[in-house]
């Protein structure tokens, strides 16, 4: 999820540059890290615990071109957003392995 918080920096930085076709791909990259996380981290959660990750997983799916055409900044607002989300997922993982502390 790291080089998802990369890329997502990178194309904020560059975003006046990317393609209509670059910024989707980004999106569908995003939409299969928010999959991902479903299926690995949150699998064993109850359904109705997931409904909030289920929904935007169908939203964006069903808006991937909306969100490539969108105009800069409002494209640049969703990749904020995207990333905070991605950052928070990446944080509260149970995968994530906590660094050893020194005594």
């Amino acid at each position: 999820m790291a080089t998802l918080l990369r890329e997502i920096q990178q194309a904020q930085t560059r975003l006046r540059l990317l393609s209509r076709a670059e910024r989707g791909a980004l999106i569908i990259r995003i939409l299969h890290e928010l999959k991902t996380h479903r299926q690995e981290v949150l699998g064993n959660v109850p359904a109705d615990r997931c409904v909030w990750i289920d929904r935007l997983i169908a939203a964006v799916s069903s808006t991937i071109s909306e969100i490539a055409d969108m105009q800069d900044a409002e494209f640049n607002r969703v990749l904020n957003e995207f990333e905070k989300l991605m950052a928070t997922l990446n944080g509260i993982s149970p995968t994530q392995k906590s660094p050893k502390t020194i005594h």
